[in-house]
């Protein structure tokens, strides 16, 4: 007689198979599911930096308002120390993508040491570009076309933006102040930003001026 081999059957064979795939099965899962996790907290974690970031640049934007007009970069006196639409300034569109929602002048613009030849305060523009909300400034107020301008985005990723804008004691969606025609003699008192995210979420900057009775 032969000797009988020590072994594996064939069902003991397709259960050990059939264990293994279904730990190799939950461990996928759970590993998917770990990344996953770890993608939504990172953005997460992405946008709510952008957000406080934002919220702390617009917030010195407009708490120092200066009412100083710039000139326009041809030359021109523009007489504005201030502007804002939340349809646009069709006059100030650097492109076909731009809408230009705010126009004005800030004071507060550091310069240690007095090492570069200007003074603190800068022009700055609000430029919605698509689904971006783009922060652009230049060095000095009266800049000309060739001067370099710095761009910074604050918000991206919303289905709507709305800009208002407190003169006196009421909300209006367009305001000018200044020299210029029809311009208010004072800055607004307060500036409000209100996006709509495509994920659903809303928020909404309510930002003081110098012009807010104390």
């Amino acid at each position: 007689m032969m000797p009988q081999r020590a072994g594996f059957s064939l069902v003991e064979i397709l259960v050990s198979v059939f264990v293994f795939a279904a730990a190799g099965i939950i461990a996928s899962t759970l590993l998917n599911a770990s990344l996953t996790a770890r993608d939504i907290n990172r953005q997460s974690a992405e946008r709510a930096e952008m957000t406080d970031r934002a919220r702390m640049l617009m917030r010195e934007d407009f708490g120092q308002l200066a009412s100083r007009p710039a000139r326009l970069p041809d030359g021109r006196s523009g007489g504005f120390t201030f502007r804002g639409s939340n349809a646009g300034l069709t006059d100030l569109r650097h492109s076909a993508r731009d809408v230009v929602l705010l126009a004005f002048t800030r004071a507060g613009r550091p310069n240690p040491g007095q090492v570069h030849p200007r003074g603190s305060l800068q022009y700055v523009e609000y430029v919605r570009d698509g689904d971006r909300l783009i922060r652009r400034s230049w060095s000095y107020p009266d800049r000309v076309f060739e001067t370099p301008a710095q761009e910074f985005v604050l918000l991206e990723d919303f289905a709507e933006l709305e800009v208002e804008f407190l003169n006196l004691n009421s909300w209006v969606g367009e305001m000018a102040s200044g020299r210029g025609p029809g311009a208010a003699s004072a800055l607004p008192r307060a500036v409000r930003l209100a996006t709509q995210q495509a994920d659903g979420t809303a928020l909404e900057f309510v930002l003081l001026t110098p012009e807010f009775p104390s």
